[in-house]
């Protein structure tokens, strides 16, 4: 069949020598339907580049082939790859992507997701932190049973289906870089307090320093929020210590930058008498001058994931895969120098 409109589900149904009936029940993922047969139909979809007609299925199967970015984070460019990944695999599903800022602080906040649901059909939840942290609103979706997959799960949800990296290791290893460069005289900006990434990336700084035996200086650990403003406010309040370290580490590039301005404002140079670093290698890492130290993380491929991982377990046609850690990436620019040079 070489035009690929012209293919229907009745092609689809002759060549794997099933009912159309069968074929329908396989592209809707419904459950009573043998693995061998669905193995059968699948391969003869993708003989046949069959392509359901999304608004057909919607009206029969009363599914909307929408899922949902569920967010609360300050960081817009996160935000941005995140959806950019999920767009990705929707673009080649067929399926539609709505966004729902979510309050965190909000008690009434499983309710009205569920209701959310409900009322729009959304085939889905793409879960993002902090709300990927809160295991009771996790626990609510699975009584519901709501379909969803997360982004940073906390310890206690990498039963379901996730995607997450390595921050620890990769703070870890930045820290250790750091002091192989000759600096002991360390601070560190900390993430928002809900994220298990923020206690994960400081907890491989503090590991890191202790395996060396350098002292943590608790003047110079302050928590922000992943914002701008509040990495500004730490710096400050890092440089109002009678002492002041070499280096501050940030949670991610945007505190960082924030605290490079309190810098700036206090006639500190940078990296000669403070170097940074942050984390995440968004672009301002590199529009900064001088340009940030950080490490990438591949956020646009783990949402890319997180969305695959979901429609594995809502849509028959789509492959099924499994949860998945990635690993980050050291990336020393000029907001680090070395002192043994």
């Amino acid at each position: 069949m070489s035009n690929r409109m012209s293919v229907t589900i009745k092609d689809v149904s002759k060549d794997a020598k099933v009912s159309i009936k069968t074929v329908s029940r396989v592209i809707n993922n419904e459950i009573n339907v043998s693995e061998d047969t669905k193995q059968k139909v699948l391969q003869s979809i993708s003989k046949l580049d069959f392509k359901p007609n999304k608004s057909a299925q919607s009206l029969r199967s009363k599914r909307s082939y929408m899922i949902a970015l569920l967010y609360n984070n300050p960081n817009k460019h996160y935000l941005a790859d995140i959806q950019s990944g999920i767009l990705k695999v929707c673009k080649e599903t067929g399926y539609n992507l709505v966004l729902q800022e979510c309050d965190y602080k909000n008690k009434n906040l499983s309710a009205e997701i569920i209701e959310f649901v409900r009322d729009f059909q959304i085939d889905g939840l793409i879960v993002t932190p902090p709300l990927s942290d809160m295991d009771d609103f996790l626990t609510i979706l699975d009584e519901e049973q709501i379909h969803y997959s997360i982004i940073a799960p906390s310890n206690k949800h990498k039963s379901s289906s996730y995607v997450s990296s390595n921050d620890y290791d990769a703070s870890y290893a930045m820290t250790n870089e750091i002091i192989r460069k000759g600096h002991s005289s360390i601070g560190f900006v900390k993430g928002h307090h809900k994220h298990s990434a923020s206690s994960l990336r400081f907890k491989g700084f503090s590991d890191a320093l202790m395996q060396m035996n350098i002292p943590l200086n608790h003047e110079w650990i302050k928590e922000g929020n992943f914002s701008f403003d509040s990495g500004f406010n730490a710096g400050l309040e890092i440089m109002d210590v009678a002492s002041r370290p070499s280096v501050i580490f940030a949670s991610n590039d945007y505190m960082a930058a924030g605290v490079m301005k309190a810098a700036q404002m206090k006639g500190i140079k940078i990296p000669s008498e403070l170097c940074l670093i942050g984390f995440d290698d968004s672009p301002i890492a590199e529009q900064l001058w001088p340009s940030l130290s950080t490490i990438r993380q591949p956020v646009e491929e783990m949402a890319c994931h997180a969305a695959k991982l979901l429609l594995g377990t809502v849509d028959g046609l789509s492959e099924q895969t499994e949860s998945k850690e990635f690993k980050s990436e050291l990336i020393l620019r000029e907001s680090l120098i070395n002192l043994l040079d």
